[in-house]
């Protein structure tokens, strides 16, 4: 029988695989994933959004902003929490509202950009799922999902960048995670942390409306 983390993995794959409308943000992400686990045949116990840790009971946690899991789900006495980023590039679309398609695009994606930071906080949010579980007994995994329409986030970079040790390109990556220039102003505002073991990427992809994205699901 596949334990917690796997059933999960395997609803946030055909959810978003299965997605036949663009998701507009984040937000939008988190309780469209929310409402599809909720429903899911697997019979969670319980998915909860926005679920508080106080970052006092984290031993070696790093940020001034309280953690607030965007997923937590339940299945007897194990809880799963899910962490999500959604980076995108602009997408103009003319959508329908109250059974009217309307007469002009609109832009219904918006443009980011930082990827660096954006590949940053994919990494926090893995160092968070760490102390989480050290805390919790009754939290074996968690996993952390990326998902975006930008191309960049999949290519290796230059060695000598600030953030070549954030990478997210394909394959296996150290623990160690800073910034090449310590006097940057992003190592000053985002400090280095380490990850508790070496972990690997692999990319998948789905086409919505037409545009293709790229997603990712890291176990801790």
């Amino acid at each position: 029988m596949d334990g917690l983390v796997d059933l999960v993995r395997d609803d946030i794959r055909s959810f978003l695989e299965g997605c036949d409308e663009l998701l507009f943000n984040e937000r939008d992400l988190q309780i469209h994933l929310a409402m599809s686990l909720q429903k899911s045949s697997h019979a969670y116990d319980d998915v909860d959004l926005e679920y508080y840790v106080p970052r006092s009971e984290l031993d070696g946690y790093r940020w001034n902003s309280e953690l607030r899991l965007d997923l937590v789900v339940r299945q007897g006495n194990e809880f799963l929490p899910v962490e999500l980023k959604y980076k995108t590039r602009s997408i103009s679309r003319r959508i329908e509202r109250f059974g009217e398609l309307l007469t002009e695009a609109a832009v219904v994606v918006k443009n980011q950009g930082a990827q660096d930071l954006g590949r940053y906080d994919f990494w926090k949010d893995v160092r968070r799922l760490e102390l989480v579980r050290r805390r919790f007994a009754a939290v074996k995994n968690g996993l952390a999902l990326f998902v975006t329409n930008d191309p960049s986030y999949l290519k290796t970079g230059r060695a000598s960048s600030n953030h070549a040790a954030l990478s997210m390109a394909a394959g296996v990556h150290g623990r160690n995670k800073q910034w090449q220039n310590g006097d940057s102003f992003c190592a000053r505002e985002h400090p280095a942390f380490e990850l508790e073991a070496d972990y690997g990427i692999v990319w998948q992809q789905f086409v919505t409306e037409g545009e293709t994205f790229h997603y990712c699901i890291l176990q801790v």
